[in-house]
């Protein structure tokens, strides 16, 4: 065995490739930093009870060892995210804190032959429910990827509460509700209906399988207030979701949306978006809300953030 072997889709990052990073990382510090974005250095180690929190999709993919002062089982960081939102919750201030970060995170599930080590990078918005603070980190995330050269950017948006809302309707088991999010995602109509068979609601069944066909611009939005059964959800779904059309196309960006587009890590909640460009096979950047992360306390907490896998990106514009 070469001894300079490095495991499966592990890599080394040379000279040339590695000045590129580290210029474009400090362009997107410093746009977080005159936003009023604080810097944080979130640790690469907790532990995993912490992680269970997070949903069980987060902890699949994070890489545990054993901490030899405890004995307890640790993870390695795979989402700063998650840490970002921890530290707020330290933090003596509690009303608005805005958070930035750019380090290294390990991924144990890595598929398709991506790297197993992102450079995530990216910005949490904390304490503000509004539909403003979702704006601010959407404008910011699309500041971001111009900096970073990238154009014709196109920016796939779902709200949750659609999904969620005709979902509550039926009485799912844990493992029912995770085999209908992953048929969901696929757009899996024979799938869907295989689930939801023994339910005995034909009605939602219909009206969850036609999601996965409730896709487009925003000419599709006027098929929420028939979609819904609850029209207060509706109409807040389609108010937020117009506001976001009218602000974003000034900055020059597509919108579409796609209703069955349920991807993203369990704790989200609410508005998830993901942007594509051309050039690029898969999303450039992610991002949502996740009110609420923490399950451990009664006392609600709104955050909305999105983060940018800078080696993936410029390992794609360097190619």
């Amino acid at each position: 065995m070469n001894q300079w072997l490095l495991p499966e889709n592990a890599e080394d990052i040379f000279p040339k490739k590695a000045a590129v990073i580290e210029s474009k990382k400090r362009l997107l510090i410093d746009l977080y930093l005159k936003n009023g974005y604080q810097l944080i250095f979130p640790s690469m180690l907790e532990f995993s009870d912490s992680l269970n929190a997070y949903g069980r999709d987060l902890d699949l993919e994070t890489y545990k060892v054993v901490d030899q002062m405890t004995g307890k089982m640790m993870g390695v960081s795979s989402d700063l995210t998650t840490q970002a939102f921890r530290i707020d919750s330290q933090m003596a201030e509690k009303g608005i804190n805005k958070l930035c970060y750019a380090g290294s995170v390990l991924r144990a599930n890595s598929t398709n032959k991506k790297p197993r080590e992102l450079l995530q990078v990216g910005a949490e918005y904390f304490g503000d429910p509004s539909i403003d603070a979702d704006l601010e980190i959407q404008k910011l995330m699309i500041q971001s990827l111009k900096v970073l050269d990238i154009k014709d950017i196109v920016l796939d948006i779902n709200h949750l509460d659609i999904y969620n809302s005709l979902k509550s309707e039926l009485d799912l088991s844990p493992s029912e509700a995770l085999s209908l999010g992953n048929a969901m995602m696929l757009k899996d109509k024979i799938e869907i209906e295989k689930i939801l068979s023994k339910k005995h609601n034909s009605d939602i069944t219909k009206k969850l399988i036609s999601l996965t066909d409730l896709y487009g611009d925003e000419s599709i939005l006027k098929n929420l207030n028939k979609l819904l059964p609850d029209q207060a959800v509706a109409n807040d779904v389609i108010k937020s979701l117009t506001s976001i059309c009218e602000n974003l196309k000034k900055m020059n960006v597509e919108i579409s949306f796609d209703f069955s587009d349920i991807r993203g890590y369990q704790y989200h909640t609410g508005i998830v978006y993901s942007a594509y460009a051309q050039k690029f096979n898969t999303a450039v950047a992610q991002g949502g809300r996740y009110d609420n992360m923490n399950k451990f306390s009664d006392d609600m907490r709104p955050a909305t953030g999105f983060s940018i896998d800078l080696r993936f990106i410029i390992n794609n514009l360097l190619t």
